[in-house]
């Protein structure tokens, strides 16, 4: 992990093919003869976005350089979809390219864990994670509509736990309501990206598409809402740390094809900024915050302006956990 308040070397580079030399600098050595974890995020079906097969190759193929044994590895998902079970990812993986025929190693679909304990919310991180010592992360940075943005911590927070894990972070987040200050002004429906909210007259009422995000919360003039136990972000950041603590982990960013909406949307679309290029790091925090600030500078504040939500929160509470450091240098390759 990075150190707190320490400026970390974040590599940054369009051309694909510079993957080599970024991480050549990023100093890859210490995963020669290793199992090594890819952690990536396969795409939901009809997403568009994700992290693309040919990429992922070419990471692949710079492990298999240092005679590493490299394996694609994700976990099930808590919504209705087929990668809520491990055939249904598997066969979504497939559809996207992500074999072992085409990649070139094998592909791990986890839904068990074993629980960690971090300020007093149990975190069930992915079994075969739990083993690694080495990781690669692969990240496509987008915005979410529940955190803001998605991008490394993302990819660990939310998708290096179990189900039971991600249901209960974003039972977490769910609203409650305060009848006493509400001024039914309506902004906590708009925001809402569930449409859970309905506000009649002088009744409000929350419905079972509620995901719990806590969007509403954050937006709320009157502050009639409160979150019933955590942050999301904020259990990110808590999750995030579970699943990395202790371990060896170079992080790539993909900043490119940067929707509103998340890999886990199969209507994830539009596109909100132009193409970046691609990122790595050896800090998560370093490498989101340097991803967030490229894309503030084609597009203002974009990812809150289009999901209602601060996507620095994460990053903030990442940093006051020690995950890493907001504080980079930006390396031109």
């Amino acid at each position: 992990m990075g150190e707190k308040n320490k400026m970390t070397d974040v590599f940054y580079f369009t051309d694909e093919q510079q993957i080599s030399q970024a991480l050549t600098r990023v100093d890859i050595s210490d995963f020669q003869n290793r199992s090594t974890l890819v952690k990536l995020h396969m795409g939901e079906p009809r997403n568009q976005y994700h992290i693309r097969p040919s990429f992922t190759q070419l990471v692949i193929a710079e492990l298999f350089q240092l005679n590493a044994s490299p394996f694609l590895y994700d976990t099930t998902v808590v919504y209705e979809s087929p990668r809520k079970y491990v055939d249904g990812y598997e066969n979504v993986a497939m559809q996207h390219g992500f074999t072992q025929e085409n990649i070139g190693c094998p592909v791990v679909i986890d839904e068990q864990g074993v629980s960690h304990i971090l300020d007093g919310f149990s975190f069930e991180v992915g079994l075969r994670l739990q083993k690694a010592t080495h990781i690669i992360a692969l990240s496509h940075v987008k915005g979410h509509v529940a955190t803001g943005m998605g991008g490394t911590i993302k990819n660990f927070g939310m998708g290096g736990v179990t189900r039971k894990s991600k249901k209960m972070m974003h039972q977490s987040a769910k609203p409650l309501y305060s009848e006493d200050a509400c001024t039914y002004c309506g902004v906590c429906k708009e925001v809402c990206p569930f449409h859970a909210i309905k506000i009649r007259d002088d009744a409000w009422t929350i419905t079972n598409s509620c995901f719990g995000c806590g969007v509403c919360v954050d937006n709320c003039p009157q502050e009639a809402l409160k979150l019933r136990t955590a942050d999301l972000s904020y259990l990110l950041a808590l999750a995030t740390l579970a699943c990395i603590k202790g371990k060896k982990v170079v992080y790539i960013n993909d900043v490119n094809r940067i929707a509103r909406s998340c890999d886990c949307d199969p209507h994830a679309g539009p596109i909100l900024c132009p193409d970046i290029g691609y990122l790595v790091s050896a800090d998560p925090v370093a490498i989101d915050t340097a991803a967030l600030d490229l894309i503030n500078e084609q597009k203002p504040d974009v990812f809150l302006r289009e999901n209602h939500v601060d996507p620095t929160k994460q990053l903030s509470y990442a940093e006051k956990l020690g995950i890493g450091s907001q504080k980079y240098t930006l390396v031109h390759l």
